[in-house]
Order: C-alpha cells, then structure tokens, then sequence
C-alpha cells in the first residue's frame, strides 16, 4: 500500500488541505495536457489527411473496378471493406502519433469484439455467408431465381441478405445463410429455358398427323426458338384422351415464358380444330347390372 501511495503521502488534516490537493491533482493534469496538446493537434492533422487519402484511394479503386467491369455488389464490397480498413488504420496511427498507447486500447477492442462476436452470431453468419455468395457468384444482379420458395429478380446483394423482387411485384429479403445453404434455381444465367406443356386429343384421332401438325404449329409461334427446335412426343394414355406433350425453349426471362406459352396453347388449339380433330372432354362410363335393376324395380315399396 506504501509503495502505491508513495514515500511522502499527503496530509490532510483540513478542508483546505484536501482542497490544496485536489487543486495540485487538477494542475498536474492541466500540465500535462498542455504539454500534449501539439501531439494532439499533430495527431488530428494526420488523421485529416489519412482520411483524405483514404477518400482518394477509394475513388481510384472504384474507377479501376468499374473499368474492369467488376460486378456492382462485389464493387461495393471491396469499397467498403477498404474503406473501414484503412480508416482503422488512420485513427490507430494518429492516436499513435498524439502520443496514446493504443496497445490496451486494442486489447479492450479485442475482448469487446469477441463478446460482439458471440451476441451477433446470426449476423456473423449471415456476413461470411454473403461474403461466400459473392465469391462464388451464384448468381448476379438481376438475374430470376428461385430460393427457400420464392422467385424473383435479385435486386442487390448486401452483407446480411438478399433481396428479391418477386413477380408479383413485392420486395422478399432472404438471409444470406438461407440462400448459401438451401438450394438455388437460377433461371436466366444459360440465356434460354425450356417449357413443357400437355395437349389431349381424341383416341380416334391419328396421333401420327397430330404430331407433325403441332410440331408445325409450334415452330410458327413467334418467340420459340429455332435451336434447340421443339419437340411433340406421346405422353401418356389418359382416361378420355391420348396426351402429347409438346416442349420448345425460349428466352429464360418469365414474362417471355408466360406470353410465348399463352402463344403456344392458342396455337395447337387453333391447329387441332382446323384439322377437324378434338380436344375430347372428361368422359366416364357408367356400366349397371340389369338383372339387379329388374329385381329392384320388382321389389315392391314397403312402408313402417
């Protein structure tokens, strides 16, 4: 406790002692201030230009990137990953400079940070996670893709989730951590799709001339590509009618899939009824035992 105190403790016997030292105790930290203030003020002029550089380097790197034509998301992750690392940079160098050991200041940011680490884990998650979409791009900036149920048009891409614009119209943010580890659909990256869709016709129709009238029918729709061609194979047998499936490949993005599918009916139905053939409705066959119907119309009404 001496050694703490030192060899010649103050005395206090008084008020105005204690006040004589407390007044000793605020001009020694007044000196010392004032013997630190150019530190200081050397300190804010380098954390000043530090941070004009830093703007600086910023700029060149995204005018670099943007020449290179990297994608937008990733171009805002570099910028901003930079930009808080050499931020860090000029405050820990400053403090420095301004005479402030920055060695307990770190470990207190050490320790504060893995408490941080720990509360936000779901956040930490969500962060590598995006970081790993980024990296391994499974899919970009407007591109249509189906994840965890929904499907949309990837609007932007951030270090927590991804954001959607489904086809309805509505804004769907899915976690990053969803997306990494359920499967995803992407719609639009190969640049065509393929659309399958069943036509029934009547079993005493010639199932021969039906296919190579869709085929025909089909290849004439505006929006269906030439290559891969479409294709008009038998189905299956149905209860009322023989089913084709008829299957051509267009654009990937949905509105053409929808509009050129709505083409495609119209037309093998058009085609079918100019042929004189049928697109047969439900049919059920009732079959009855007439001996039992007998019997029954024999039987005479009893009442209670």
């Amino acid at each position: 406790m001496e050694e703490l105190l030192g060899d010649d403790p103050p005395e206090v016997t008084g008020v105005d002692d204690l006040v004589g030292v407390l007044l000793d105790a605020v001009g020694d930290i007044a000196t010392g201030f004032a013997q630190r203030v150019p530190l200081f003020v050397l300190g804010a002029l380098v954390l000043l230009v530090m941070l004009l550089a830093t703007r600086l380097t910023i700029k060149g790197v995204e005018r670099g990137m943007r020449r290179a034509r990297i994608d937008h998301t990733v171009e805002r992750l570099i910028s901003n990953l930079l930009r808080v690392s050499l931020v860090t940079a000029a405050i820990l160098l400053a403090l420095t400079v301004a005479g402030i050991s920055v060695g307990a200041l770190l470990a207190g940011v050490g320790l504060a940070g893995l408490a941080l680490a720990f509360a936000l884990q779901n956040i930490l998650e969500n962060f590598v996670a995006g970081l790993l979409i980024l990296i391994r791009r499974p899919f970009r900036r407007g591109d249509q893709i189906t994840s965890n149920e929904f499907s949309g048009v990837v609007m932007d891409i951030d270090l927590r989730v991804t954001r959607l614009r489904v086809f309805d119209g509505e804004e769907v943010m899915i976690p990053n951590a969803t997306v990494f580890t359920e499967p995803i659909t992407n719609l639009t990256r190969l640049g065509s799709r393929r659309t399958q869709v069943i036509v029934g016709i009547d079993y005493r129709d010639d199932h021969n001339a039906v296919q190579a009238l869709l085929l025909d029918a089909v290849a004439d729709v505006p929006g269906v590509l030439e290559a891969p061609g479409p294709e008009v194979l038998l189905f299956e047998f149905a209860e009322s009618s023989v089913d084709v499936e008829v299957s051509y490949w267009t654009a990937p993005d949905i509105r053409t899939v929808r509009h050129v599918r709505h083409r495609v009916l119209a037309a093998c139905k058009t085609a079918i009824e100019d042929a004189g053939m049928t697109i047969p409705w439900p049919i059920r066959t009732l079959a009855a035992d007439k001996d039992a119907l007998q019997v029954r119309a024999d039987r005479p009404l009893t009442t209670e």
